[in-house]
């Protein structure tokens, strides 16, 4: 019973990541239509407006992604912590650990 509820749970995370691209994409349409009602954005009457902005949101968005991974280091730290608060993984980790230590001491001792 416990597997199915983790299968369900990563079935519904998994489609809520996909879900949250159907967001994004209707939320850049209605704001896009919005603003085309004022006369400050006029120049959004062309016929690719939206292919236009979407791809400018997802350049920011990349660049944004970009900067996290290479600059602030969060996506590093993230998984660092969900690595010790995994027990399978930190047991992994703790074997590695040890395999690497004994190595070390049959090459001194070489």
């Amino acid at each position: 019973m416990k597997d199915l509820l983790v299968k369900g749970k990563i079935v519904f995370d998994r489609g809520r990541y996909w879900a949250s691209y159907l967001t994004f994409m209707m939320m850049i349409f209605v704001t896009v239509s919005n603003m085309k009602e004022y006369a400050y954005f006029q120049f959004l009457q062309g016929r690719y407006w939206l292919i236009i902005i979407f791809l400018a949101s997802l350049g920011i968005i990349l660049l944004t992604g970009y900067i996290e991974l290479t600059r602030l280091g969060t996506y590093q730290k993230e998984a660092e912590i969900y690595a010790r608060l995994n027990p399978i993984q930190r047991k992994m980790l703790e074997n590695q650990d040890n395999i690497l230590k004994k190595l070390e001491t049959i090459r001194k001792d070489i």
